[in-house]
């Protein structure tokens, strides 16, 4: 049976939301669920890359990218797939990976060709998993980022209706 993955995720300053998984890491994860009994494992306590705004249809902008914590992973059948939620990024790091690493080692895999405000979103977050470092000044910005795409989005829907 094939399923879609869903994480449950907390940003670096405090929000939980829910995710599916980037089609191209769900092979694995089929995998995993198929031959593992702990087959969560590989994702339980991971950082990965999320967008945290919508996309808009006109694809420009990319949303702000940050990087979050997954809380926990399910699996749910394909045919159930929740078509509220969001796409991660295909990003990651195994929590017994970055937890072994410096942030600079964790940041040089996973900021990507993000643009540079992304990229300082994602490094801020990085250097709090890693050393507990606060976020706020970034997280200010990135969600002055979040409210514009949001109000891009709208415009762009609103053009559609017209």
């Amino acid at each position: 049976m094939a399923h879609v993955f869903k994480v449950h995720v907390v940003l670096s300053w405090g929000e939980q939301r829910d995710y599916l998984v980037a089609n191209d890491v769900e092979p694995g994860l089929e995998h995993r669920l198929a031959t593992r009994k702990n087959w969560q494992e590989v994702m339980r306590g991971a950082l990965i890359n999320v967008p945290v705004a919508p996309y808009l249809p006109s694809g420009e902008p990319l949303p702000p990218i940050a990087t979050a914590k997954v809380i926990d992973i399910t699996a749910v059948p394909a045919a159930a797939t929740p078509k509220d939620l969001q796409r991660t990024r295909s990003q990651f790091i195994m929590a017994a990976v970055w937890q072994n690493q410096d942030a600079e080692t964790n940041y040089n895999y996973l900021h990507h060709d993000y643009v540079p405000a992304s990229q300082e979103q994602i490094k801020a977050d990085i250097d709090y998993w890693c050393n507990g470092t606060d976020p706020t000044a970034v997280v200010a910005k990135t969600k002055f980022r979040i409210d514009a795409q949001k109000k891009k989005l709208k415009k762009e829907l609103a053009k559609r209706v017209d």
